[in-house]
This record gives structure tokens, sequence and C-alpha cells, in this order.
């Protein structure tokens, strides 16, 4: 069964309603594992074993948020080449997060759908909406 795994790092709960509504949009897919676990709490064995890597982190400071660093540290070390990445957070200002993880997935030899989602601020019902639709459609993405 093809699998999804979704990490996210969140420092104020948005980039977290994001993760919850691409894992929601995955899980309405039949036959596709879907792992929702936030950076604290994510190993890297929870990766490299998944078909398909989407990765949350919000902008702080113009940067993507520090308590993603030492997770994407311990993914530079697998082999993640071929394997599907996405990205996605919120941000107030600027929304570098987005981009930097993408360039960092680019980096590992993953096959990355850009450019990613975003919100600003709280995400909105359409901005959850696209959220899972997005989810849905790596799950489905999976299954052809």
């Amino acid at each position: 069964m093809p699998k999804i795994a979704i990490i996210y790092a969140s420092q104020s709960g948005k980039t977290k309603r994001m993760a919850e509504a691409i894992a929601n949009g995955a899980k309405s897919v039949e036959g596709v594992d879907v792992l929702l676990k936030n950076v604290f709490q994510a190993k890297p064995d929870d990766v490299l074993d998944a078909d398909a890597v989407v990765l949350g982190g919000s902008t702080y400071n113009s940067k993507l948020i520090k308590t993603m660093d030492p997770f994407l540290a311990q993914l530079e070390k697998l082999d993640l080449k071929g394997k599907v990445g996405v990205a996605f957070g919120s941000y107030g200002w600027s929304g570098e997060g987005v981009p930097i993880l993408i360039d960092r997935m680019k980096s590992f030899g993953m096959s990355v759908i850009e450019p990613g989602t975003t919100a600003v601020q709280l995400p909105t019902k359409e901005d959850l909406e696209r959220c899972t639709d997005l989810g849905k459609a790596v799950a489905n993405g999976l299954l052809n």
C-alpha cells in the first residue's frame, strides 16, 4: 500500500491546521496509508518507507522555522531519490519557508511538486480546501 508521510513544524498551530487538512484529503482516498506527525515526534524512518513526503514549515523572520532544521539534517543522510515531495506552510509577511523546503527536497533528489501551497497567517476556508485537495491529489497520484 502506498504511504504518504506528512511532517510539519508549527509554532502557532497555523501550519498544523494545514497539515491536518492535507492528511484528511489523503485519507479520503482508499488504498493509501497516511502518517501525520509533528516534527518533534517524527523520525527518519517515518519517511524512509514513504512513497510521498509532505513537509510543512512556517516562515519565521524570513526563514524556515528553525525547529525543522534538525529533521532536515537527518533526511539529508537518507536515500530519498525518486520519492514525491510536497511543501506547505503559513507565513505572515514574506513566505520563504515553502521555497526553502522545496530546495532542500530537490537537493535530496526527490521529485518535487511545485509550487507547494501556502496560507497567509491563519488558513482560510479556501486555504484548507486547497490543502485537502492537495492531499487527495498526492494520494491519487500514488495509486495511478
